[in-house]
């Protein structure tokens, strides 16, 4: 997608976005750094992403992800820039010197960058998946691999994930990658990349293929990062959990990937599935990477795709409940944040809901049983704000709605359509007594749509 399609779309998207006094220009991290929402600037350019990043920030987004920055496999499939070639050297999606653009034009703008890095493994080169040569990268040799000792790049293993162990993940290739053993040397190559990283001002990293990688090694990573950046970076780990990993055998030592709240929210959101079934379930750690899809799950992508959506607007229906919630750290596909317009409306309702609760406002998440419907979904945040989702094809109303043992009541306004709805007290409980209008009360919400509200002045609802 060009640059100038991509900006144009968030122009039109960010004309519905605004809601004077409500919305503000600062873009906070939460307190520990954690990041508010990512936006994955999947296999984009980087002088492409320094086109539109700030577009981002007023859209609400914390931090932005890159793919990997290291020479790696040729070709312009997306696969090949997890084969790294040479972590000495940065080119493919750019230079080091439009890296640093990016990333100075970011920080511009108040917003972070995350770097994937790509340790596991190095590319796979001759195209078979038994044998590699392993003297074709820079500074390696094969003593730096997990090879067979007589035979020099002949894969050693195969990867067994329900053996009961997790000998085969940690010492066998994924494929025909060829599969690095963390040795001193290794460990030197792969920190000089951190930091040549950390150097041009990269505020984290994402580790790809973590739960292939020793937790002691990872850990010594995490150190040097905080030792280099002054504790500032924020990082994650990609860990997808298997019979013989968990995500808990990894977030001891960082944030990881929630794969158990994908597969509890697409069970969810999927045609059939209930919304009553929430919330989902997830790793025990509000530092996880939550997401509705990212690219190891989207089918078009890759023929391994794991659990995919067959409906691509439910995996953006569960984008939209992800971003609503207040645990965890949502990471946004960028293909999502085009094609469904409540998506950016989600992450500036996120971005709000972060800066009242850092000002000490109740912005707790609760689901309200207000409708019993399998389809229909309204989630509070205190008394700040709320979400109504509608995953039916059809609209859905109800002419009064009972929000007694809810925290809302005043006056709120949606995010990205600007109408306001008026919760009131009547008779000692309370109703939505507006929706759009005075002559109009309980809840109307079309299909396949989600809608966010944040509290404001009664003013506003006059």
């Amino acid at each position: 997608m060009s640059f100038k399609t991509y900006a144009g779309a968030i122009a039109s998207v960010l004309g519905a976005l605004l809601l004077g006094e409500l919305l503000t220009s600062s873009n906070p991290s939460l307190a520990n750094g954690q990041p508010t929402a990512i936006f994955h600037a999947f296999n984009q350019s980087y002088r492409d992403v320094e086109g539109f990043v700030c577009d981002l920030a007023d859209q609400g987004y914390s931090h932005i992800q890159i793919s990997p920055a290291q020479k790696s496999n040729p070709g312009s499939e997306w696969w090949k820039r997890y084969q790294p070639v040479d972590l000495g050297t940065i080119e493919g999606l750019g230079t080091a010197q439009e890296l640093q653009s990016l990333i100075d034009q970011a920080h511009r703008c108040n917003v972070g960058v995350i770097a994937d890095v790509v340790f596991n493994h190095m590319a796979n080169l001759d195209g078979g998946d038994r044998f590699e040569d392993l003297t074709k990268y820079p500074g390696l040799s094969p003593a730096d691999f997990n090879t067979i000792a007589s035979n020099p790049g002949a894969k050693p293993c195969d990867i067994n994930y329900q053996d009961g162990n997790r000998d085969t993940e940690l010492n066998c290739w994924l494929g025909g990658l060829p599969d690095l053993k963390f040795t001193d040397n290794v460990r030197a190559i792969q920190k000089a990349h951190l930091k040549l990283l950390l150097d041009l001002g990269v505020d984290g990293f994402r580790f790809d293929a973590a739960k292939h990688i020793p937790g002691e090694v990872l850990s010594e990573y995490i150190d040097y990062i905080n030792q280099e950046s002054g504790g500032r970076a924020w990082n994650y780990l990609e860990v997808i959990g298997d019979r013989d990993t968990r995500a808990e055998d990894y977030n001891w030592i960082a944030a990881v990937s929630d794969f158990r709240f994908y597969n509890s929210t697409k069970q969810a959101f999927t045609f059939g599935g209930d919304l009553r079934s929430l919330p989902a379930d997830a790793v025990n750690d509000s530092r996880s990477i939550t997401f509705g899809q990212n690219h190891d799950t989207i089918r078009s992508l890759n023929d391994k795709a794991i659990n995919p959506y067959q409906e691509i607007t439910d995996a953006h229906l569960a984008t939209a409940y992800t971003l609503a919630r207040e645990s965890g750290t949502p990471l946004v596909f960028n293909d999502d944040n085009l094609k469904a317009a409540y998506v950016p409306a989600g992450v500036k309702f996120r971005q709000v809901m972060a800066q009242r609760g850092q000002e000490g406002r109740n912005v707790s998440e609760q689901i309200l049983r207000v409708v019993d419907s399998s389809t229909v979904l309204v989630m509070e945040r205190g008394a700040e704000g709320f979400l109504v989702l509608n995953k039916g094809t059809g609209a859905f109303e109800r002419a009064a709605l009972d929000m007694t043992l809810s925290n809302l009541e005043g006056c709120y306004e949606e995010v990205r359509n600007g109408f306001t709805v008026a919760i009131e007290q009547r008779d000692g409980k309370k109703y939505v007594t507006r929706w759009g209008s005075w002559g109009r009360g309980g809840l109307n919400v079309q299909g396949r749509d989600a809608l966010y509200f944040i509290r404001t002045t009664f003013e506003r609802c006059q």
